[in-house]
């Protein structure tokens, strides 16, 4: 399907067409690029009349606006691909077995073995790895193993003793160090514990968030960049919001920028921890790689058990991460700026936090102030996010994946989970994402999972949070964009950048069930073939 003269236009026709301009998820005949942008889109009479193009027959397949993925984690998801992958886990065992066999495949024989993935819920003992176990991977190394909710890590012995973390060691503010009755560390570090691993030169976050900053090579790091490139634009995803960035994120996409590697369109948002130090502003950078706001931290990971669920309804009731008034004076600081904030929030109480510090704030709906995950709002908050021009940001294949653990964990609570319903019923943008690698960048599972709202076990969770076809499908293109402030992209409208992606079948016509097979042929990025299904990534 490749461009044969970059001087030609290229026409796109034969197969339904969804520009999903402003919303409309209708189709047309015909969708004209030249000079990597949409310039017309209707008939294919009309189409023709701007000059001569090569065409490009679908012959029955569909096209769609290149997928915008709001909160994501590039290049961490490009690391932790290339750790033991532990998803599969049922046990402790399986999962001393998995990063056995890692270390033997390894090419590199010394330095820290690592894994991820691993969910405590999905474990037959229904809890975290210890430090005791991990030893039996290896003593001599260090081996860390990342909980799938990325907010935290299981350590071995050998880590711990070369964290200096000891009996005596404090426990941070906003993290957590499992201890036993003699307060010696069991393993489990969490949240802003982890600044604790990632050794004196290494990125320190301090009570901003969880650290999942490990320390690589730079070569390394550029490496993992370019495969985790690979997994986005495999599934259709064109640009991508990078929640959590430091200096390691910031010099990793400036180099692959530099060196012409960097694909996708990254928009970053710094974490509260280093606006000073990066030095940003509201909106920095290009069409390829640009600032888009800050990151906070208000409360722990859902699916991790450090939430901040203080109502007595269920197992775990979690922790803020800052002392009072710190984190609204950060919000108000950033939102005074002019800088769009994004903050992780998942129970009612941490939401309410973010929304009397945006009350506080300079009333500027177009900064479109973000919620990440929001977890468990309140009909009352979902109000006020309308007032405020706030844009929830959850993540829908979590309630598959991890459903049934919040079930276990909150049963009173946990239909409410990630309400895409409830947020669209309410008259707030419906937004889509993957916050991979905690879940793959899978778009159409995504999809799938918002409109059946099914855990892993088959079980609906909260029917009344499903959402519609096109609701997930804009969600995840004009919606994702609108989360981004990128709102020239997630449609196919005259004057855009020429995103797209191929798809085998039309996605707004498949049975429900066969939603998550429909196929990704090839992605599109400025007018031309940035991925395809029979070679890849192409430059």
């Amino acid at each position: 399907m490749a461009n044969r003269n970059p001087e030609q236009g290229t026409i796109i026709t034969g197969g339904p067409a969804y520009t999903l301009a402003k919303g409309d998820t209708g189709t047309v005949e015909a969708v004209r690029i030249d000079g990597g942008r949409i310039t017309h889109v209707g008939s294919l009479v009309g189409a023709r009349a701007l000059g001569d193009a090569h065409v490009v027959d679908l012959d029955g397949r569909s096209i769609l606006p290149g997928f915008v993925d709001a909160h994501t984690h590039p290049l961490m998801h490009g690391q932790c691909a290339s750790w033991a992958d532990l998803t599969s886990a049922a046990s402790i065992d399986e999962v001393v077995k998995l990063l056995g066999e890692h270390a033997r495949t390894e090419a590199r024989s010394i330095g820290p073995i690592r894994g991820f993935g691993y969910d405590h819920h999905r474990l037959a003992e229904g809890r975290h790895p210890t430090a005791v176990e991990l030893d039996l991977v290896a003593d001599n190394r260090t081996v860390t193993v990342m909980h799938v909710s990325g907010h935290g890590f299981s350590v071995n012995s050998h880590g711990l003793a070369e964290a200096g973390i000891t009996a005596t060691t404090p426990t941070p503010p906003g993290g957590v160090i499992d201890r036993d009755e003699n307060s010696r560390p069991l393993g489990r570090i969490f949240d802003a514990a982890c600044d604790l691993l990632t050794g004196p030169d290494g990125v320190k976050l301090g009570n901003h968030g969880p650290n999942l900053h490990l320390p690589d090579d730079p070569a390394d790091l550029a490496r993992m960049l370019d495969d985790a490139q690979e997994a986005f634009l495999a599934t259709g995803v064109t640009t991508v919001g990078d929640c959590q960035v430091t200096e390691r994120e910031m010099r990793t996409f400036l180099a692959a920028r530099d060196a012409g590697r960097l694909t996708l369109r990254v928009v970053m948002y710094v974490l509260s921890s280093h606006v000073d130090s990066l030095g940003i502003d509201s909106w920095l950078g290009d069409d390829r790689l640009s600032i888009g706001g800050v990151k906070h931290y208000a409360d722990g990971a859902l699916t991790g058990g450090s939430a901040y669920l203080p109502c007595g309804c269920g197992a775990t009731h979690g922790h803020l991460y800052h002392r009072p008034g710190e984190l609204e004076d950060l919000l108000v600081a950033s939102a005074t700026a002019g800088r769009q904030t994004a903050t992780h929030a998942q129970g009612p109480e941490a939401i309410q936090l973010v929304l009397d510090a945006l009350s506080r704030a300079p009333l500027r709906p177009d900064l479109r102030h973000r919620i990440e995950h929001c977890g468990f709002p309140s009909a009352d908050q979902l109000t006020e996010m309308c007032r405020l021009g706030v844009v929830p940001v959850p993540q829908p294949t979590q309630v598959h994946l991890y459903g049934e653990g919040v079930r276990h964990d909150h049963p009173e609570v946990a239909d409410g989970m990630y309400p895409s319903g409830r947020i669209a019923a309410a008259g707030l943008p419906v937004v889509l994402s993957s916050d991979a690698p905690v879940t793959r960048p899978d778009v159409m599972l995504s999809c799938w999972a918002a409109e059946t709202r099914l855990t892993s076990a088959g079980r609906v969770l909260g029917d009344q949070n499903r959402i519609t076809r096109a609701q997930s499908l804009t969600g995840y293109t004009v919606g994702g964009a609108h989360a981004l402030r990128r709102d020239d992209l997630g449609s196919l409208a005259v004057g855009s950048p020429a995103d797209l992606v191929l798809l085998a079948n039309d996605p707004f016509s498949v049975n429900v069930d066969r939603l998550p097979d429909v196929a990704v042929l090839e992605t599109w990025i400025d007018g031309h073939p940035s991925w395809t299904l029979a070679d890849g990534r192409t430059p």
